[in-house]
């Protein structure tokens, strides 16, 4: 059963309506439960497009404006290239608001780029110890293990992605690729 009632149009209008209730977000925000049940009940693929956006929309802003310009300059440092950079603002940012799960998922998503897969894995636990649902982090754990040959911790980890958003076709087709490897290493 579908939350948002009414036509595919009506159903995107009603999450767009909702989006801008609350000023702030974080993992904490009380519309990431409808958001996640409609990753759960809606395979439409421009409702699932829509809901993941909503929800990355809602884990970036945070309460506090220092916390959010901080957010905004590490972001603008990642598309600059300067990873360097845009990992000491989001240090900064994972000191200032621990609680702040998209600060630890953004510095290690750099970490990740600058190829510190243990420092990445590091920040994937603490942001999913804040957010358990956070497919961000889940996917990225998935990518670090299947670099590292560790094909089966990777499986588990984009089916667990799958637990979460089952109609995520990237997950089934990553499932699919590491399962060949599994099969190629043991041949």
């Amino acid at each position: 059963m579908n939350i948002y009632p009414g036509t595919l149009f009506q159903r995107l209008l009603w999450i767009v309506i909702l989006l801008p209730v609350a000023a702030f977000g974080d993992q904490t925000d009380t519309r990431l439960d409808e958001l996640f049940a409609t990753l759960q009940s809606d395979d439409n693929i421009v409702v699932q497009h829509v809901t993941v956006q909503s929800i990355w929309k809602i884990w970036y802003e945070s309460d506090r404006e220092e916390i959010n310009q901080l957010m905004q300059e590490g972001g603008e440092a990642v598309l600059s290239g300067e990873l360097e950079k845009a990992e000491r603002i989001f240090t900064q940012i994972v000191e200032i608001s621990p609680e702040f799960s998209e600060g630890w998922n953004r510095r290690a998503t750099v970490r990740y780029n600058r190829r510190d897969y243990a420092g990445s894995l590091d920040d994937i636990k603490q942001t999913l110890a804040l957010e358990p649902r956070h497919f961000g982090a889940i996917w990225g754990k998935g990518m670090i293990l299947g670099q590292q040959g560790d094909f089966a911790g990777a499986i588990q980890a984009f089916q667990q992605m799958l637990q979460i958003a089952p109609y995520s076709e990237d997950a089934k087709r990553r499932i699919e690729l590491l399962e060949r490897e599994i099969r190629k290493s043991s041949a």
